[in-house]
């Protein structure tokens, strides 16, 4: 799940998928807004879970998001 939340990461913000687990999304991955509900839609996609606009707001860095998701998946 890991290698497939940097997959989409990495395409949609346009990065190195080499990026550090703790980067910051918005300030070291310079992701803004649009990219970052895109980013959103295509994790529901995906994993077929629904993210509330809530618990997006706390994710700050790539590890916050792998968090999220794996809460959503169980």
């Amino acid at each position: 799940m890991e290698e497939k939340l940097r997959e989409i990461v990495s395409r949609i913000g346009e990065v190195d998928p080499d990026f550090s687990a703790e980067a910051d999304l918005a300030d070291d991955l310079s992701i803004d807004s649009f990219r970052a509900t895109e980013i959103v839609f295509e994790i529901e996609r995906t994993f077929k879970i629904k993210v509330a606009d809530s618990s997006y707001g706390e994710v700050k860095t790539f590890t916050d998001m792998v968090k999220l998701v794996r809460s959503l998946t169980g």
